[in-house]
């Protein structure tokens, strides 16, 4: 672990104050009271709200099994392939996500040439699965 020089800290925060004002280096804490607090935790209710009753004004119900919406709803835990465990931001993962509840290399290395039995409920076996990944950790 580093040591850190006292007076290159002061020297640091005296230079951050001087170019920013002295709200950019003071904790945060130091002016917090239950009353921020209070009011911190309703505004972040009220947006909540909020973000609830747009998401609700862009569903449509056609039916009571069907809902359509106009942006898909994702939560970062979807994020991850379900099959390799793969966490991705990219934007060509979220197609096959929706559509095959995989990622691209997944679908790459199981389910293309197979669509019917993936949808049908097969997965790949162990050894085929962890072959792909030896692959993929590979090359």
């Amino acid at each position: 672990m580093i040591k850190k020089d006292p007076t290159q800290v002061a020297a640091v925060e005296k230079a951050v104050a001087e170019k920013y004002g002295k709200d950019a280096v003071q904790d945060f804490r130091s002016t917090w009271s239950p009353e921020k607090e209070k009011e911190y935790l309703s505004e972040v209710k009220k947006l909540v709200r909020k973000n609830t009753k747009i998401l609700k004004n862009k569903e449509k119900t056609i039916s009571e099994d069907i809902v359509i919406r106009s942006a898909p709803i994702r939560n970062p835990e979807d994020r991850a392939c379900p099959v390799c465990k793969t966490y991705s931001f990219s934007g060509r993962d979220d197609l096959y996500m929706n559509r095959y509840t995989c990622c691209y290399l997944c679908y790459y290395d199981f389910v293309l040439y197979q669509e019917e039995s993936w949808k049908n409920g097969e997965r790949p076996s162990k050894e085929h699965f962890e072959h792909a990944m030896r692959r993929r950790n590979n090359g």
